[in-house]
This record gives structure tokens, sequence and C-alpha cells, in this order.
């Protein structure tokens, strides 16, 4: 075993005995009882781990004659730097020490991370059950921090899993990334400290994952510099200085060009494409991260959050660590200029910064993200090098160099050769020559989306194949392929695996991707294409709806802003930003699923429009959901409920700190998807635009003219006001009040298509004439309702509808409410095929 493996190792699984501790109630130092628990994989030959396990605090320190170098010291400072130290008590958990007023409880729960982010919110703070993380588990919200404890019992469960697992694949021979894995299973909902003293919200497995980065950053810099001498450092009269050292380095990347690229396809095969495109950036991205990690020999320990398109690292402040951020940066964009021109680029940027910048001492951990975000922005000011860019003008360049026959892509219209143009989408139809013709990448990208639908493996090999897409690697060029198991087992060793909402080990295995991958299918098991789902409108294929496609874009709101100052400077540590970053990332990528599924908050049944109708899983497809936003298709009136029931989860998952704000279009399934992306990305930012955000702006387009002239606005709520102003009280007052004509009740008003769009036009003409309301019209249009004098009954329904109606209409609010309740009940009452031209 490498020496920078053995002490990742080490940090990794230096609180370990903190688990078997709260299972039994041992009362005995956590270290030593991680020691014997380590024991029987380690004894051989990896001393120094135990050593270092049995050893990362002061007080055995103190006891401690081994040499200078050993890692023990480490350790003891990764750990230390992890857990923020100048808050950390002196007491080692396991003993109490009432006379300081310091107790650990082992029956604390996780406490939520929201509970300390400093932003108003109305929920109280909560916690997290005591579980372990599979995929089948369903999403885990936050319950009341009173209500609820971590039991011994299922301490005992997880250290049973962690006995098992260790059993079958020693920790000794799994890859640190393996072991990430398997603590991120096991340890994700366990607090890393019980202390009543402290705010219990970091798990134990992001603290051992930080420790084990604060350790390997260490490492590299002492290595680059001869030193050896850790006790001094780590533990002794350099230590101080050492924690003003610019030892780490916080790095940020983003990518350009993710929309543009994911959108542009064609609306035949629409899934397909999306799902294709969607996944090949998530594995670029996660790819471009392992590259770089190895490069600067670090594991993903190191890695602090990747999605979106964007990721942050800490690494080691070395010349040669800088040396390969630049170069990479330039052979990257390089790479991309061969084979996307500029639709893709990567941004990065790094600034130097020592332990005590992260402590509230040096400014807090805000602080450097706001410098490194500086910086990123900096830098995609200035895209390319200047070499670059005469080439990019040079017609003999590899970029514009003209080959024989050459003609477009009807995809991504980049030109190629002729002969490398084949038929977009499936292999072998009959139409062939009726097909579009695409270049090898698209179709590539389109396969890879097939086969993704039904596998869940991507295996990444330095051998290019005829199914395989090229991806970047550091240096060279690397492929990606999505293959079965069985393929997996018939082919030569990867260079790399990446598992798909599984929790899975194996040597090759980089790791596992939670992704947003939810998909409805028909009942032969294929999923739906775009005009099936539209369909499905009003529950099926036979009820009534308007057969219209719905798009759902969200985006947080101002997390940007939150996630560097949403701390104050008590709780601004690197552990939280890492910890807060993960749990966002969870919602997005894996939590998206069960919400799709039906499983919400409290069990509680989805929200619904319809009162006629009883919902569980929607009638969607999420395309794209990853970093902080989210782009879901479906049938139209399940992309509003399951908009809703996201806002309610989301809300709940942070502790209502944290809001989203999206814009719903509705589009006619043969749109093509690169309008449909675009005009609800304009709704989207009008929602975003409102002054209080946590909004949604739905149906309309948002149309932007010249300065001498207003915008054309559509409709635009809150949340609230759409759930409960539009939903709850107007539809549910024309649901409760009207029935269609032909239908027979006793106690509503009877009413005609005619009469319901007289009504609608008359208060559309009112919202768009501001101050012109036309009383006389609209209070004849409501006379021709008033039902025979002598139905008792249906005279009262006509009375409050009048009464209602007219005092809505004189309100602007109320009257632009009641306009979109009116829209979404004429939706759901077309017919289908009838209305839908």
């Amino acid at each position: 075993m490498k020496q920078e493996e053995l002490i990742e190792k080490a940090a990794l699984l230096h609180d370990i005995g903190k688990v078997y501790q709260r299972a039994m109630h041992i009362r005995k130092n956590h270290s030593l009882i991680g020691k014997e628990v380590l024991m029987p994989y380690f004894s051989d030959g990896y001393e120094e781990i135990l050593r270092a396990v049995k050893n990362h605090h002061r007080t055995e320190l103190e006891q401690f004659k081994g040499p200078d170098n050993d890692i023990s010291y480490l350790i003891y400072e990764a750990d230390n730097l992890a857990a923020a130290s100048d808050r950390r008590t002196s007491v080692p958990e396991g003993v109490e020490d009432e006379s300081s007023g310091m107790r650990f409880i082992p029956t604390t729960p996780l406490h939520n991370i929201f509970n300390v982010f400093d932003q108003q919110g109305a929920i109280g703070d909560t916690a997290y059950p005591l579980r372990g993380m599979d995929a089948e588990g369903k999403m885990l919200y936050p319950v009341l921090q009173e209500k609820i404890q971590a039991p011994s019992a299922m301490y005992q469960k997880i250290t049973r899993e962690l006995d098992l697992s260790f059993k079958q694949r020693s920790p000794a021979a799994m890859t640190i990334n393996e072991l990430l894995q398997l603590l991120e299973a096991t340890m994700t909902y366990i607090p890393s400290s019980t202390n009543t003293s402290e705010v219990s919200d970091i798990s134990l497995y992001d603290h051992q994952k930080l420790t084990a980065a604060f350790a390997a950053c260490m490492y590299r810099f002492f290595e680059e510099r001869g030193i050896t001498d850790y006790k001094s450092y780590c533990y002794g009269n350099k230590n101080a200085a050492m924690r003003n050292a610019p030892v780490y380095v916080l790095v940020s990347g983003d990518m350009s060009g993710i929309q543009k690229f994911i959108y542009t396809i064609p609306s035949k095969g629409a899934l397909k494409s999306l799902r294709g495109r969607s996944l090949y950036l998530d594995l670029l991205l996660e790819n471009i991260v392992d590259e770089l990690l190895v490069a600067c020999g670090v594991s993903r320990s190191c890695l602090l959050y990747t999605g979106g398109g964007h990721f942050f690292m800490l690494l080691p402040n070395t010349k040669k660590v800088q040396d390969i951020l630049r170069d990479y940066t330039i052979n990257l964009n390089e790479w991309f200029l061969r084979h996307y021109g500029s639709r893709l680029y990567m941004a990065l940027a790094y600034t130097p910064c020592s332990a005590t910048d992260f402590s509230k001492d040096g400014g807090g951990a805000g602080n450097v993200f706001r410098t490194v975000s500086h910086t990123l922005s900096q830098e995609k000011l200035c895209r390319y090098t200047e070499e670059q860019l005469q080439k990019m003008f040079s017609p003999q360049s590899m970029y514009n160099k003209i080959v024989d026959d050459k003609r477009e892509c009807a995809i991504c219209h980049a030109s190629t050769s002729a002969a490398e143009l084949q038929p977009y989408g499936e292999a072998n139809v009959k139409d062939e020559k009726t097909q579009e013709q695409a270049c090898r990448a698209c179709n590539s990208l389109y396969r890879l989306g097939q086969r993704a639908l039904q596998g869940s493996i991507f295996c990444v090999r330095t051998e290019k194949s005829a199914e395989a897409v090229p991806i970047p690697g550091y240096g060279k060029d690397l492929y990606l392929t999505a293959i079965s198991e069985d393929q997996l087992k018939q082919s030569v060793v990867p260079k790399r695996l990446y598992i798909k909402n599984e929790l899975t080990l194996g040597s090759e295995v980089a790791t596992h991707l939670w992704m947003g991958d939810y998909i409805t299918k028909n009942a032969d098991g294929h999923p739906l294409e775009f005009k099936e789902l539209a369909q499905r409108s009003g529950g099926d294929t036979e009820s009534s709806g308007i057969e219209r496609i719905g798009i759902l874009r969200a985006d947080v709101d101002n997390l940007g802003t939150a996630f560097i100052k949403g701390f104050s400077s008590q709780y601004d540590t690197l552990s939280r930003k890492a910890a807060l970053s993960r749990n966002l990332s969870l919602f997005f990528k894996r939590y998206i699923n069960d919400v799709c599924q039906g499983y919400t908050a409290d069990t509680k049944l989805g929200f619904t429009l319809f009162q006629d109708e009883v919902k569980t899983a929607r009638q969607v497809h999420i395309i794209y959901s990853g970093g902080d936003d989210m782009f879901l298709a479906g049938a139209w009136d399940d992309i509003i409920e399951v908009a809703i029931d996201l806002r309610h989860a989301f809300q709940h998952f942070t502790n209502g700190k944290l809001t989203f704000s999206a814009g719903v279009g509705l589009f006619h399934p043969d749109c093509p998807i690169s309008q449909m992306a675009r005009k609800t990305g304009d709704l989207e930012e009008y929602a975003k635009d409102n002054p209080q955000k946590n909004s949604i702006a739905l149906f309309g387009e948002v149309m932007k003219y010249n300065a001498c002239t207003e915008d054309q606005q559509t409709a635009r709520y809150t949340w609230d006001e759409f759930e409960t102003n539009v939903c709850g009280e107007k539809l549910g007052f024309l649901q409760n009040h009207f029935v269609m004509n032909g239908e027979m009740t006793q106690n509503k008003l009877s009413i005609g298509k005619g009469a319901i769009y007289r009504l609608l036009g008359l208060m559309r003409k009112s919202a768009q004439d501001a101050g012109h309301i036309n009383l006389a019209r609209f209070a004849y249009t409501l006379a021709r309702m008033e039902p025979a004098h002598a139905d008792r009954i249906k005279k009262q329904c006509y009375e409050e509808v009048r009464k209602q109606l007219y005092e809505w209409y004189q309100s602007e609010t109320d009257c632009q409410q009641l306009i979109t309740a009116i829209e979404l009940w004429v939706y759901r009452l077309r017919d289908k095929g009838v209305w839908n031209q």
C-alpha cells in the first residue's frame, strides 16, 4: 500500500470506534475501540494505521513514544481541522465531564445542517432518523429535533453491516473510493459528535472524509518540501505557523454551454436524446474530476462537491498541483475545441489558503469560497489562450480544416465528412433514407441515452470502439460506454466504472452516481415518448384533458449568495460547506426520484389540481436534475402537481430556509425541444425576477421589446399564492359550483364552453387594459347563467357565483388569479383529439 493511501485510510477510519461505542454503550475511548475493531484487518504490515486510529487525540499523543514522522500526528491535526478545532472540546467522546457542563449523549441524532443556516425559516430545529443509506431507501425527511433519538439498536444494525462488508472485502484491500462508498452507505446519518455543547449537524461520513482531505493535502505539501517531522508541524512548536501557512488550494471548476448542448436535438426520440446528452455531461464532469484528482496524487476524499457542471475540491498547494491545474485547463479546452468547437468550455480557478482561513479567526470558509468564485468569474472572461484563439480564426487549423465532401450534422450543425454521417436515432430502421443525417458523436450520445434507460453501469476505457463516446482524459483521449454486468465480466479491465443509483463496491468503481432518472413507462415497460405523455393528461388516455406536454424548469433562489454567506461566522466552516453541498446534491440527484414516485413528506398524498383525481406516481420524465436546478417533462397537469410536491419536499428538507423558482410551459408534443427549453427558461427567469422570488410563472410567453415599450407579462405568483389562492380558492370554487353541459347535478350550475370563454375573454381584457373594467358586460354574462326561479338549490348556487365572481373581477390581483384558475379548468375539460389542433 502506498504511503498516501495508507494515510487516507487511517483518516477515513479514525473515528469508526464511535459507531461501536454507541452501539454497545461501551465506557471506553472510541479511539481504542476503533483500533480493536480494525486490528483483524490491519495487523500485518499496517500497524501505522492502527497507531493513527488509536492516537488521534492529544491525550493519547501525550503518552505516545513513536517516531516524529509517524502518521498519527498527521491524522491528529487533520482531525482537528476537520472538526473546527477552535470550537472543539478537550474531552474525548465516551468520557463525561459534568464539571465543565459537557455531556456526550449517544442517542443524539444527526441535526439538520439547515438549523444553523443564517436565513429566516418557519420550521423549527429538525434532525434525521438514524439509518444507513441504501439505494432502495426512500427519502429521509428531517423531523422535529425533540421528537427523535438515535437508538443503540440501529447503531448495532450498522455495525453488523460494517462487519459483514469488512469480512467480504477487507478494508486493507479496498480502494479509497470503495471505502468512501461504504462509509457513505453506513455513516451519512450518524452524527460525528454527540457533545451537548456542540451543534451535532456534521455527519460522521462528512467528518472522516474531510479529515482524509486535510491529511492527504498536508502529506503532499510536506513531501514536496522534504518535511518528515510531522510531530513538530502537526503537534509541536511549529503547529501555529503551519496553520497560518498556505498549505491548501481551494479549486473551483465550471462548465459552460450545458443548456444549449443538451437541448439542441430533434423532437423525434427526444427522451433518449435528452437522457444521453444529460448523462454524458454528468459523466464527463465526474471523469474530469477523477483525472484531475489522480494527477494531483489524491483521491475523492478531496472532492467537496460536484454537480450541475460545477465542482469544488481541496488540493495541496504544491508547484506540481499548480502546474497540473494550469496545463489541464489548457488541454481540456483544447479537447473541447477539437470535439465540440466552442459549444462547451471549462473554466477553472483556484486560490491558496491556510487552515486559519477556514476558521472564524481567518474570516470563515465563506471568504475563501468568495475569493475563488471571483477568480473563476474572471477566468470566464478570458476563455482561451492566445494560441487557441489564433487556431480558431485560422482556416487551416485543425478546428477549421476543410474535409473533402464535407456536410453539416443535422443535430449539432458541425461540419463533418459525409462518410461519417449516419441516420440519427435507432439503428437499422426501415426508413433510413428519410432520417436526419447526424455525426458520429450525436449518434453515440443518442445510443448512450438509449442504453442508459435499461442499465446502470458506465465504463471508461482507453480503447476506442464503435459505440463509445469520447471523453477527455489527462493527456489522452478516453471513451465512455454503457454496458451490462455480463458485458463487464467478459471485457477487459476498464480504467474506471461509474454506477448509477447503486452503492456498489469494486476496485474499478470510481464512485456511484446519484441521478434523477425517473421515467414513465407503458405497459410493455418502454419509456413513453412525448406524444404519449401528452395523451396521459387527466390521468390516462381515456380521461379528458388537453394533449399538451408540460415542461418544468426550476432553480434554487440566490444559492450562490446563500452558499457564501448562509452561515454566520460562528458556523462558517469547511465541514458545513461540504455538508450543505452534499445535502443539496442528494435532494436534486436522488430524492427527486422519490417525489416523482409519489413519496411525500409525512406520507401525505401528493398535491392534485382537480377534485376527481387521486394520483401517486407522476406521468413525467426527469430530463435533468443536479446541482441546484431541474428540467422535467410530462403530462401538463402532472408537471404542475409534481412542481408543488417538489416545492413542499424542498421546503421540508431545508427547514424552509431555501426556496426555488420555476417556469411551467405547455407545448404541443411536436414542438422542438430547444424552443420548449428556451421559452420555459424565460418563464423561469420571470419567476426569479419576482421581488419575493420563491415563485412560479406559467403558461404564457415572456415577450421582451425595446426600452420604449413594456414587456408582455404572463401569470406569475409566489408558490403560496398559486397553491392557496389560484388552486385552492378559485379553481376549487369553479369545481364546486360548475359542471359542463350535459352533466346532471342538483347543486351546481351547468355551463357551456361558450360561456366559459366569454368570461375568460372579459377578464383577460380587464387584465390587459389596466383600469378598464367593463362591469356591465361582465354582469350580463353572469346573468345569462341564472337558473329557473323554481330551482331553489341552483338559485342559491348562482347567487354565490354571481357575488364571488363579481367581487374577484373588480380586483386586479383576484382577476388574474381567476384567469389562471379558469385556464387550468378549461385545459382539464377539453376532450382529447378535439381541441388540440
